[in-house]
C-alpha cells in the first residue's frame, strides 16, 4: 500500500512559488556577512570584559575557571593512580593530597564570582567537592 502526502506536496509547491530568485551560495554569504557584521557591532558596543545583567561572565573568568578545573581533575587523575600504586608508602601521597586541597580552595574562589545557575559553577562545585572529600579521606587514614 503506498500513502501520499497531497497536502504535504501542495505546501512545497507554494513554497516554490514564493520564492522571488533561487537560492545560491551567494545569498548565504550575503546573510552571513550581514549577521557578522552586526555581531561585530554589537560587540564593540559593549565591553568584552564587563559583566551584564542578563550573567554574562567574562571570558578571562571562564577560561581561568576551566583551566584550574581541567588541572584538578588531572590531580585527581594522578592521586587514583598513586593509591593504586601498593608499592607507594602513604607519605608519597601527601603533596598529591595538598595540591588537591589548594586547587579546591581555587576552584572554590573562582565559583564565588560567578552567578548561581552558571553551568560552570556547577562543574566547579562537583569538581571541588570531589577534590575535598578525596583530601579529607586521606587525612581521616581511609587509605592508609
Amino acid at each position: 500500500m503506498k500513502i501520499t502526502n497531497l497536502q504535504g506536496l501542495q505546501n512545497i509547491g507554494q513554497a516554490e512559488q514564493k520564492r522571488s530568485k533561487p537560492l545560491s551560495g551567494a545569498d548565504f554569504k550575503d546573510l552571513l556577512d550581514a549577521e557578522l557584521l552586526s555581531g561585530v557591532s554589537s560587540a564593540a558596543a559593549g565591553s568584552a570584559t564587563q559583566i551584564s545583567s542578563a550573567g554574562q561572565v567574562p571570558i578571562g573568568l571562564r577560561i581561568e575557571s576551566l583551566s584550574v578545573a581541567e588541572t584538578t581533575i588531572n590531580s585527581l587523575e594522578s592521586f587514583g593512580s598513586a593509591l593504586n600504586d601498593l608499592r607507594l608508602p602513604a607519605e608519597d601521597l601527601e603533596p598529591l593530597v595538598e595540591a588537591l586541597e589548594e586547587e579546591a580552595g581555587s576552584i572554590l574562589d573562582l565559583k564565588e564570582k560567578l552567578p548561581a545557575g552558571d553551568p560552570l559553577a556547577k562543574l566547579l562545585d562537583r569538581v571541588a567537592t570531589v577534590s575535598y572529600v578525596e583530601a579529607a579521606k586521606y587525612r581521616r587514614g581511609d587509605y592508609q
